[in-house]
């Protein structure tokens, strides 16, 4: 399939990210969008060979998406939802024939339903978990999770050596997470991480319902 994308200059879009994040930086959490090399090493993680959906969290100005249509991902597996009026517009314009949703990830499992999306395989996500409360990085996660497929994966960057989800959500929800790899020519050096279920992990912890978590929500 031939992969329409309209111009959009680097220059162009630093500047609107820096402008989301100086509008609100706890929302975007960074002042410009991830790198190239962070982006691939994101979509690294992404197993090739499974069948199913890849949902991107936080499309952004677009560095992930491009990652993975240059990995050669199939553009019908790919769904990047986007809550920011203003990066979904500059999503819109950059990758016309990619499936974009507007929308919160607290609503993950609404918003796939809605679109008709079953088997998921991988959730990456770009959101800035740690400036986000406890409460809605739980919920976030706890999406991710209830639509993952058994052996899915959920996938995550961060500034620092330290995992951007805390042990309170990952005890909470039966989840072991992993550095997957360093990406120091990232401006600022990131990680990214991984996390499956205890059980897929190869971890003999039980697992914690995903659905009392979600429970939560509503108090």
């Amino acid at each position: 399939m031939s992969i329409k994308t309209r111009p959009a200059t680097s220059l162009r879009r630093n500047i609107s990210f820096l402008g989301r994040w100086l509008r609100n930086p706890k929302a975007v959490g960074a002042v410009v969008p991830s790198g190239k090399s962070l982006a691939a090493a994101m979509v690294a993680e992404v197993d090739r060979e499974a069948e199913g959906a890849i949902i991107e969290l936080g499309g952004g100005t677009g560095n992930i998406t491009a990652a993975l249509l240059h990995a050669s991902f199939p553009i019908d597996d790919i769904t990047v939802i986007e809550r920011e009026p203003a990066f979904h517009r500059v999503m819109a314009q950059r990758f016309p024939e990619v499936r974009l949703l507007q929308g919160d990830a607290v609503d993950l499992r609404r918003l796939l339903r809605e679109a008709g999306i079953g088997k998921v395989k991988a959730v990456v996500s770009s959101l800035p978990l740690l400036s986000i409360p406890d409460r809605i990085c739980l919920q976030i996660v706890a999406e991710a999770m209830a639509v993952l497929d058994e052996n899915g994966v959920f996938i995550q960057f961060t500034y620092g050596p330290a995992s951007p989800v805390s042990r309170s959500i990952l005890a909470r929800l039966g989840l072991h997470g992993r550095r997957a790899s360093w990406v120091m020519d990232n401006i600022p050096p990131a990680s990214v991480w991984r996390y499956r279920p205890h059980h897929a992990a190869g971890i003999g912890e039980p697992e914690t319902e995903v659905a009392e978590a979600l429970h939560q929500r509503s108090a």
